[in-house]
């Protein structure tokens, strides 16, 4: 896993730039339509993408495990806590809004991450979970962050997602571009970026996933057993019946 201090090292540099930018992109199409977030949570380090975030919701904070370690944020003060990923210091149904970066793929049990995140969302909640795509280029190149941890395919994000009782709602790819620094690759990033959601979506370097909190009212599968109100009265026949193993004795 990538520590906090190396993560903001690289989005500090002019790749980490570009790839905060092409996918703010996404996530702002994918904002726009819908209710502005009251309480968000950033979980990993999400900090990159705090500025695109804080034009949705009126309060954030973030997240981050104990063996990532923490970046304050903001600058002049610190909003962003130091935490075990399977056991938040946040009552129930806190946020209406998670998102998370840069965690599942070094996580121990992305199961026990994605259920605590159910927990601190409130019913109708959205979970944001960006990771690294496994049939992209960047899972295959470990001078970025992309390129650590444990990439995912699209159907293994659905999975993770299902048995975390999420409801899955949209998918999407991003980061085209190769994981390269040059100036070139820079500068035609955006071209890099509409040419693959268009011709060769599933090299996308990234998966972007909206999942929804969705609490169902369960019934009982069995009616507990009625309580008697008098004493059991057995019948006549049955009280004096012998047992069928009397006569052989």
């Amino acid at each position: 896993m990538f520590e906090a201090i190396r993560l903001h090292s690289w989005y500090a540099m002019p790749q980490g730039q570009v790839v905060v930018r092409l996918i703010s992109e996404v996530l702002n199409q994918w904002w726009r339509g819908q209710q502005a977030s009251h309480h968000a949570l950033g979980f990993g380090f999400a900090q990159p993408y705090f500025g695109c975030a804080a034009h949705w919701t009126h309060s954030l904070l973030g997240a981050s495990p104990a063996e990532m370690g923490v970046m304050p944020w903001p600058a002049d003060s610190n909003r962003v806590a130091l935490v075990r990923p399977d056991a938040l210091p946040f009552p129930d149904a806190t946020f209406d809004r998670v998102i998370m970066t840069h965690l599942l793929e070094g996580s121990f049990s992305a199961h026990a991450v994605l259920r605590e995140s159910w927990r601190v969302l409130e019913p109708g909640g959205r979970l944001l979970l960006m990771v690294t795509n496994r049939g992209g280029l960047w899972a295959r190149h470990d001078s970025t962050p992309f390129g650590w941890g444990r990439p995912f395919s699209p159907r293994q994000v659905r999975t993770l997602l299902e048995e975390a009782f999420f409801i899955p709602r949209q998918f999407c790819y991003a980061l085209f571009m190769p994981p390269l620094s040059g100036d070139y690759w820079l500068r035609t990033a955006s071209a890099w970026e509409k040419a693959g959601q268009r011709w060769f979506a599933p090299l996308g370097g990234v998966i972007l996933a909206e999942a929804e909190k969705v609490v169902y009212a369960v019934r009982p599968l069995h009616q507990p057993a009625r309580m008697m109100s008098g004493p059991m009265v057995i019948p006549v026949t049955e009280r004096h019946q012998s047992h069928p193993c009397q006569s052989h004795l």
